[in-house]
């Protein structure tokens, strides 16, 4: 409004650097800057809440999931050309392989991954984990149908869930919305606590039996719902894949 790149007005631009400048000095000489970094690390564990369900949203929504390199952890830089910078790929590939172990399974338990959100291996582990499965079931991705899922109980509007099927494949995507309204920061949103006897309507001829892809854990469905709090048992989103019993009973 009051400068431009053709004709800069530089007092005043002079102005608004130092403004930013005085205001982001130490802590102790800066009171905004001491109450924004307390705010900071408020948001920070929300903002990671929904980093989370996006990515997970993103992979398993119809088209073609499209990811920045160097975005396998948390991303703190903004479009173009900000996310054309260098990338530290071996940190990332040193970073996955501790979380890969012997390649038996995944060497660093959840609960690990969550108390210690903030180093950003919960998102590698995430994206590893949902994008695997989507590769080992391409056309359920690539034809399967979108099917939106309904929550119910008091905390209905604080999930969005969509189912993919394909024939007798299914997958079951659910992830928190608005999670101030849930859990202090640095709570996940996870446990009886939090969700109570809320639950996610399954669509008609759903699977009864379901297992978590991210924590192993076996999901099963009453009267055609599946309660919350054994959906985000152990872990803030959830990918839930059809059971090799259920697969076995379909194809008899």
């Amino acid at each position: 409004m009051h400068t431009k790149w053709t004709v800069p007005n530089e007092k005043h631009e002079k102005a608004i650097v130092d403004f930013i400048a005085s205001i982001l000095k130490k802590p102790e000489s800066s009171e905004f800057l001491a109450d924004f970094l307390d705010f900071q690390k408020k948001i920070a564990f929300y903002g990671s809440l929904n980093g989370l369900a996006q990515a997970l949203v993103k992979i398993a929504f119809p088209g073609v999931p499209d990811f920045y390199q160097g975005s396998e952890l948390w991303d703190l830089r903004l479009v173009d050309p900000d996310n054309r910078g260098p990338i530290d790929f071996t940190n990332r590939i040193q970073l996955l392989q501790a979380l890969c172990g012997d390649g038996e399974g995944w060497a660093v338990p959840v609960r690990e991954l969550l108390s210690h959100w903030d180093d950003g291996r919960i998102k590698m582990f995430l994206v590893c984990k949902a994008l695997g499965f989507r590769v080992s079931n391409p056309a359920l991705f690539a034809q399967g149908d979108y099917i939106p899922v309904e929550a119910s109980g008091k905390k209905k509007e604080n999930v969005f869930a969509f189912a993919r099927r394909s024939r007798s494949a299914w997958v079951l995507i659910a992830v928190p919305r608005l999670s101030t309204k849930l859990v202090v920061p640095g709570e996940p949103p996870i446990g009886k606590e939090v969700w109570g006897t809320n639950t996610l309507c399954l669509p008609r001829n759903a699977p009864e039996e379901w297992v978590n892809v991210f924590t192993g854990e076996r999901v099963t469905s009453r009267e055609s719902c599946l309660y919350l709090r054994d959906v985000f048992k152990e872990f803030p989103v959830a990918l839930l894949a059809v059971s090799s019993a259920e697969r076995k009973l379909s194809a008899s």
